[in-house]
């Protein structure tokens, strides 16, 4: 009957405000507990028979427990360099052993409180330790086998816990070499391939060429440079001074004359050191026993500079950058940047090394060579083009040939390190914030210096322990080393998941993954959806007092409702007890 239900349904009401009692309190005792989420008492009605519009049966209330994970927390700054939060969605990924097998279970947390344990490895307050990936010194993702990877790819057995003593002493080995120089631009310049013609009788301004025996209006030849072909023609009164202007309007050579006005002679230079000048007959034979007579020529101007002969000391360099860079060991070894003028805005450069014991190999670098090449500057002085050239010193060739602006160049040592892959970095093209080609200026003092050295930079270090660890804005455990370097060991890994609020929660402040939850999702700290890492800070919890201590008012107020529901029908049911007597 309906006193009977009335009695059950004020029961029910009375063990959902309890257990809403029971969620107040859990929430009031969490208070202070770091990535704590709370709880909050939702309700709903519970139907034993359709009511119709003579009967109605009660039925009574449910309780439904609904955890607010997603709800971010104040984030509190903290002195300790191994704390950090998540501002935004997702969660640090941790496991309740320092050393998890592949079976273990997988738990989440917002609770960042991590800090050292005896063995080095992180965990926070309740014990749960965290995982992440490793990385390389650049800080780019490696997976189990040490092999680059990225979020999009890893798969949790990718991460490891983060041990802040993996790595007690390091050495920095150098993988990039900036340099900031002005070259003299009055420099003067090694000179090109050159012959003189030896003809006489040839006034250079007076006689026309096309009198002299072989020589005929119309003939012409050609002047081939750097791939490029260019005709020229001899006509009717042209003379040695003609053609010499002619030649000299052609890129990589240039022609000169005598001015005496008897037996005047040609003398043709090629423009640039590094690059040969070919010359041939096209119609006729004004280059021959009968014309004009060069040594060589019909032929080529050959270059009088070719790649590695500033390591053999063929020709002299104009400048040298020393610089000390350092190899996988921490070992250093000084290397020098040598460059010597070729031409107008035309230099080449050779990187150069000892080869004595413990330092280059001689075998992969013949004189001490590691690359060589040619810097171009604009008008402006601004460096134009940057590139490798090949070497070829007794058989061995050295270095790379192509643009070098992006591209490695590699050194072999002899002391048992790794083989050094460095990058060259001379500025920007088109900018002067590199190596640049000015005339020769004042220092401070007044005096005259015709190559200045801006800068030298280079990333490598000798060994060195460690000093300190914390952890970053980016998300890395970041070390650093008595030598200054500071490098990334490892990467946290942040879990994100579709419904965040059905995940079920565990002892510890951790999480489960559910069902209602879905899979989780690898990413790093502010990337594909995932919150970013703020470090050396802690997120609250999420509790807000002032409504737990309402709710409380409103939950005591409820109770006491239910039970005169059951003290009021308890009366109505002895009333009707009494009807017997």
């Amino acid at each position: 009957m309906s006193l009977f239900g009335a009695m059950i349904s004020g029961v029910s009401g009375l063990n959902a405000q309890s257990q809403n009692l029971g969620v107040i309190s859990d929430n009031i005792s969490n208070l202070n507990t770091v990535g704590y989420k709370g709880t909050v008492g939702r309700f709903s009605t519970l139907v034993t028979e359709t009511a119709s519009n003579t009967r109605y049966t009660p039925g009574g209330v449910l309780f439904h427990p609904t955890a607010l994970i997603s709800k971010q927390g104040l984030l509190q700054a903290t002195s300790s360099n191994t704390a950090a939060a998540i501002s935004g969605d997702g969660f640090f990924i941790v496991r309740d052993t320092s050393n998890p097998g592949t079976n273990d279970e997988l738990f989440f947390t917002r609770a960042g409180d991590f800090k050292p344990d005896n063995d080095g490895y992180l965990r926070n307050t309740a014990g749960y330790y965290v995982q992440g990936w490793a990385t390389d010194r650049e800080g780019g993702l490696l997976d189990a086998d040490g092999n680059t990877t990225s979020s999009n790819s890893s798969a949790v057995t990718d991460l490891q816990v983060l041990d802040i003593n993996s790595i007690l002493t390091a050495a920095a080995s150098t993988t990039s070499i900036e340099f900031g120089a002005n070259l003299n631009a009055d420099e003067t310049a090694v000179t090109g391939g050159t012959s003189t013609s030896t003809t006489l009788g040839i006034d250079y301004d007076t006689t026309d060429l096309t009198t002299l025996a072989g020589i005929n209006n119309g003939d012409q030849f050609t002047i081939t440079h750097d791939g490029t072909t260019t005709t020229i023609t001899i006509n009717t009164g042209d003379t040695l001074e003609d053609l010499a202007a002619a030649i000299s309007a052609v890129t990589g050579i240039t022609a000169t004359t005598t001015t005496t006005g008897t037996n005047d002679t040609l003398t043709l230079t090629g423009a640039f050191a590094d690059q040969g000048v070919t010359i041939a007959n096209l119609t006729g034979t004004p280059f021959s026993a009968t014309g004009i007579n060069f040594a060589g020529v019909p032929g080529t101007l050959a270059p009088t500079y070719t790649a590695g002969d500033l390591a053999t000391g063929t020709v002299a360099e104009d400048n040298t950058m020393p610089v000390t860079i350092y190899d996988s060991l921490g070992s250093s070894h000084t290397v020098n940047l040598q460059v010597v003028k070729l031409g107008q805005n035309r230099w080449a450069f050779e990187l150069t090394g000892q080869t004595t014991a413990g330092h280059l190999d001689a075998a992969d670098h013949p004189n001490g060579l590691i690359q060589a090449g040619t810097l171009t500057f604009d008008g402006a002085g601004n460096l134009q083009t940057f590139n490798g050239v090949a070497a070829t010193i007794g058989g061995v060739t050295v270095g790379t040939t192509g643009a070098l602006s992006n591209a490695d160049i590699s050194a072999e040592w002899t002391n048992g390190s790794e083989d050094s892959t460095i990058t060259l970095d001379f500025g920007t093209l088109g900018l002067s914030n590199g190596i640049t080609q000015f005339a020769a200026g004042a220092d401070a003092n007044g005096n005259l210096v015709n190559y200045t050295t801006h800068f030298i930079n280079q990333n490598g270090a000798q060994a060195g322990t460690m000093v300190n660890y914390a952890l970053t804005e980016e998300g890395f455990l970041q070390v650093e080393f008595a030598n200054g370097v500071k490098r990334p060991v490892y990467k946290l890994a942040i879990a994100t998941f579709e419904a965040a609020d059905e995940l079920e929660n565990h002892t510890g402040n951790v999480y489960r993954q559910t069902r209602e939850s879905g899979d989780y999702l690898l990413r790093e700290p502010g990337l594909n959806g995932a919150g970013n890492v703020v470090a050396s800070a802690l997120e609250g919890s999420n509790v807000d007092l002032g409504e737990e201590f309402t709710n409380m008012i409103v939950t005591q107020r409820a109770y006491s409702a239910n039970t005169k529901t059951i003290t009021t029908t308890d009366e109505m049911l002895d009333e009707l007890i009494r009807i017997k007597r």
